[in-house]
C-alpha cells in the first residue's frame, strides 16, 4: 500500500486496545482475519489521528448503503447487471448492512475474480461519508452511504446548507487490487 510500518502498527495497536483486534504477545503478532484487515485499512484511511482508529471504525459501522428497502424494491424493480458481480447480490439485498460489512464482501468477490479489481475503488472522506466507486460500461457508478444518527436532534430550518468552517475535504481512495490482496493474505493464505 505504500504506507509506513509505524502508521499501520499505530492503527493496529489502537484497534487492539479497543478489542477490535487481538493483542500482540511479545514479537508475535496474531494472524489477521479479513474483517480485521478491512477495519485496519479503512481506519487508516479515515482517521484524522491514527491513535483514534477505533473511533473511526465505530463511525464507519454507522454508515449504511443508500438503497431501496426490499419491500419497496418490488415497486421499482431497479436492476444493474454489474452490481451482483461486484457485491454478490442485488442492490436491495444490501439493506441493513454497514460499510465495513460491504467492503469485506467486496474483497471476497474481487478475490473470486467476478469483477476486475482495477475498475473498483473504495473512498473514505475524513470525517465524511464513504462510498464505493466502480467503472462499468464505460461510465462511473457508485454505491453511496448515509450515516445512521446516534441521537435524535431537531434541526433548524434556518441556516445555510453548507457546512460552516470546512474549506478542505480529504478523501483517501483505495483500489480494489488492495482489497483483493488483503483477502489473499488473510483468508486466501
Amino acid at each position: 500500500m505504500g504506507v509506513g510500518r509505524t502508521e499501520i502498527a499505530t492503527v493496529d495497536r489502537a484497534l487492539a486496545k479497543h478489542g477490535l483486534r487481538q493483542i500482540a504477545r511479545g514479537r508475535h503478532r496474531p494472524d489477521m482475519n479479513l474483517r480485521e484487515g478491512v477495519q485496519l485499512v479503512c481506519a487508516w484511511a479515515g482517521a484524522d489521528n491514527l491513535t483514534l482508529a477505533a473511533d473511526e471504525v465505530k463511525r464507519l459501522e454507522r454508515f449504511v448503503p443508500n438503497v431501496i428497502p426490499p419491500d419497496e424494491h418490488e415497486l421499482t424493480k431497479r436492476t444493474n447487471a454489474d452490481f451482483p458481480k461486484i457485491f454478490g447480490m442485488e442492490e436491495h439485498e444490501l439493506y441493513g448492512w454497514n460499510y465495513l460489512d460491504i467492503v469485506s464482501m467486496i474483497a471476497r468477490q474481487l478475490a473470486a475474480g467476478t469483477f476486475p479489481a482495477e475498475r473498483l475503488w473504495i473512498a473514505i472522506e475524513k470525517g465524511g461519508a464513504p462510498d464505493v466507486r466502480y467503472y462499468a460500461d464505460l461510465r462511473r457508478q457508485s454505491l453511496s452511504f448515509r450515516e445512521l444518527p446516534t441521537k435524535f436532534e431537531f434541526k433548524s430550518s434556518r441556516g445555510s446548507e453548507l457546512e460552516p468552517g470546512i474549506n478542505v475535504k480529504i478523501t483517501a481512495s483505495i483500489r480494489g487490487s488492495v482489497l483483493r490482496w488483503l483477502y489473499g493474505v488473510t483468508e486466501g493464505a
